[in-house]
């Protein structure tokens, strides 16, 4: 069976949950959110960007950002998962695509999210070289089920719909 190459859209979901932890600054698409606690991880661990750069890595057919990004590699450490965003931006370019659109949800029973959406929106899609519109972000709880849901972490799901770049 062959892989099919000539379909001009491609889907893409990702998911990406990290633990809260004290001494941490808790950053959700590229936006430092005010809180007690941040995520645990070897970059910025950015679950809301995570969850994005896998959704767009799937639809291109280019795996996941643990094969792009391992979190044995020094180089990300603490790194801004908006930089890694780019280079995910320019490796589904290499492959001829381009985003049409992102839906990203936010799973988190604490901090209220609500105000801070317009400016992960903003942050996300000046990151991707798109216009805001194509990026909708949303953020609910889990009515205090679950580890979200009890404050131990937060997690995030992203879909994504690519385009093959009519420009060449």
């Amino acid at each position: 069976m062959t892989k099919q190459t000539d379909c001009p859209f491609r889907t893409g979901q990702g998911y990406d949950v990290h633990r809260l932890t004290d001494g941490r600054k808790l950053i959700l698409g590229g936006v430092d959110i005010p809180y007690e606690k941040g995520l645990l991880g070897h970059s910025d661990a950015d679950v809301c960007t995570h969850a994005l750069m896998d959704a767009m890595l799937g639809a291109a057919g280019l795996g996941d950002i643990g094969l792009h990004f391992p979190d044995s590699d020094p180089a990300y450490k603490d790194i801004s998962s908006l930089k890694l965003l780019e280079k995910v931006k320019d490796l589904v370019a290499a492959e001829g695509f381009v985003l049409v659109n992102a839906d990203i949800t936010i799973v988190a029973q604490a901090p209220k999210l609500r105000p801070f959406i317009p400016s992960i929106e903003e942050k996300l899609a000046k990151t991707l070289e798109v216009n805001v519109s194509q990026i909708n972000v949303k953020a609910t709880t889990e009515e205090g089920l679950g580890f979200t849901g009890t404050g131990e972490g937060i997690s995030t799901f992203a879909v994504c719909l690519l385009v093959k770049d009519s420009r060449g």
